[in-house]
Order: C-alpha cells, then sequence, then structure tokens
C-alpha cells in the first residue's frame, strides 16, 4: 500500500529549508535546486508545491504574521490594564524574534533589495505596519488616559520607535550575531519601557496586577 503523505506537512518542510537556504545563501542568489537539495527531495517534488521561490516566501511570510498576529492577540488578552498591554506586546515582538530569527534575516535581505530592483514586489510590509502602529498608538493613549502611561510622550512617534526598535534587533542578529544578545537587548528593552513611560505606582506585570501589591 503506497504510503500516504501529509501534504501540509511537507510543505512546510519544505518552506523550512527554504528559509534556511534563503538565509545562508540570500532570496536572490537561491535557485530551486538548491531548496530540494536542502529538503532532499527532486527539484520536481518543490514544484509540486509552490509554484517558484517567490511563492515560497510568500507562504513562509504568511505563516510568521499568523503566528505573531496569534501570539499577540493571546498576550493582550492575558493582560488587563492598558500599561499592561503595550510592555506585554513589547516582550512579545521581541521574543518573537528570537523564534523566529531565520525569517527576519531573510525578509530583511528581500526587502532591501526590493525596494531599489526594477522587478515588481512580490509583497510590502506597508499593511502590516500600518496595523501595529495603529495598536502600539492606541496602547499608548489608553495607557495615557488611564494614568499608566506618562502623558509627555507622543503616541504616534513614540509607537514608531517601538517599531524601529523592533527592526534594530533584527538587524543587529544579521549583521552581529545572535550569540545571546537578543535576549540581553529584549530584558533591557523592557526595563526602558518600564521605568521609563510607565509612571510610577502604576507598574504592572503582563497580567495588569499592580507590581508590589494590589
Amino acid at each position: 500500500m503506497p504510503k500516504r503523505i501529509d501534504r501540509e506537512a511537507k510543505r512546510v518542510e519544505i518552506g523550512r529549508a527554504a528559509m534556511q537556504v534563503f538565509r545562508d545563501k540570500g532570496f536572490y542568489r537561491t535557485k530551486m535546486a538548491d531548496i530540494a537539495q536542502a529538503a532532499g527531495i527532486g527539484k520536481g517534488t518543490v514544484y509540486e508545491y509552490f509554484r517558484d521561490k517567490a511563492h515560497i516566501l510568500r507562504v513562509e511570510f504568511d505563516r510568521y504574521f499568523d503566528a505573531f498576529r496569534l501570539g499577540a492577540m493571546e498576550t493582550l488578552g492575558r493582560a488587563e490594564a492598558p500599561g499592561a498591554k503595550l510592555v506585554a506586546l513589547v516582550d512579545f515582538a521581541l521574543s518573537h524574534v528570537e523564534e523566529w530569527r531565520a525569517h527576519c534575516s531573510v525578509y530583511m535581505d528581500y526587502f532591501s533589495v526590493a525596494r531599489t530592483d526594477t522587478k515588481e514586489e512580490t509583497f510590502t510590509l506597508e499593511e502590516i505596519y500600518s496595523d501595529m502602529r495603529d495598536l502600539l498608538t492606541g496602547l499608548i493613549r489608553e495607557g495615557q488616559a488611564c494614568g499608566d502611561v506618562h502623558p509627555e510622550f507622543d503616541s504616534e512617534s513614540t509607537a514608531d520607535l517601538l517599531l524601529s526598535m523592533y527592526d534594530g534587533v533584527v538587524m543587529r542578529d544579521i549583521f552581529v550575531g545572535h550569540l545571546g544578545g537578543t535576549s540581553r537587548m529584549r530584558e533591557e528593552a523592557m526595563k526602558l519601557i518600564r521605568n521609563g513611560m510607565i509612571a510610577a505606582g502604576r507598574r504592572t506585570d503582563e497580567t495588569g496586577a499592580r507590581e508590589g501589591g494590589p
């Protein structure tokens, strides 16, 4: 009896192999044959699951951001106070970099070339950045309204700064290397946010409970 293949599991397996090749060789230098070799299958088998390498990147892009959105919503659902939601969301985003570091580096490589290339981009980050900016801006404003977040912070500019911090962590990992640095930066970043943005006496843990007692 022929062995049944879990097509979705196989697709994920090929996608993961492709992302590692993209990271090692660069997206634009990678050939489908490279992906097939990394996945331990024939090139024709890759085409049974994906049209081309751009299709693979798009599928992995969706998988990455689906996981991000789901994790972010679960994180926000566990917190109560606006300040706690803000802190928890930033902490989750930085931890996501550690978990999906290969994807992050590939996307940086892809977009750095796509911005200057004459070929049409397969996709952009504009909508995702806009959604995250709106979410962070809203949390900052809610926190300011209830006294969780210092009122002197400009909500939109601060949201942009937090997004840039995320990008900066990714860039450092690409150019300097991991070496445990991302975890340390994440810890220091959270100290800056908790001690700098969250009002004294309103600092909370990730559930929204006040630190040091009710």
